[in-house]
């Protein structure tokens, strides 16, 4: 009985482990998107940048299903985020620091 407690408890600990970094993950990943959006808000010739680039990548899928086209789009938004994800948050930090300074 005792063996089946120490099982039971290690399978819990797994699965709180588990759920802790899933959790942990999306919420990275949904900061790491809104950091981007916020990079891109702050410099607009970036932004004009990645959107002429974005387009692009849009007319190379139109071949594709509206649905494939979607996840296409949204991974491509997540991994730009991604690769940039250091450079956008300092980006972003001094931004913020002058836009404070200025009111």
């Amino acid at each position: 009985m005792e063996l089946m407690s120490w099982l039971l408890a290690g399978v819990f600990a797994l699965v709180a482990f588990w759920q802790f970094s899933a959790a942990r993950s999306a919420y990275r990943k949904l900061n790491t998107l809104n950091e981007y959006v916020q990079f891109l808000l702050f410099q607009p010739k970036v932004y004009n940048d990645h959107r002429e680039k974005f387009l692009g990548f849009v007319a190379e899928k139109s071949m594709a299903s509206v649905s494939d086209q979607a996840m296409a789009s949204y991974q491509a938004i997540e991994n730009m985020a991604i690769q940039l994800e250091d450079k956008i948050l300092v980006g972003n930090v001094a931004s913020r620091g002058q836009r404070q300074e200025s009111r």
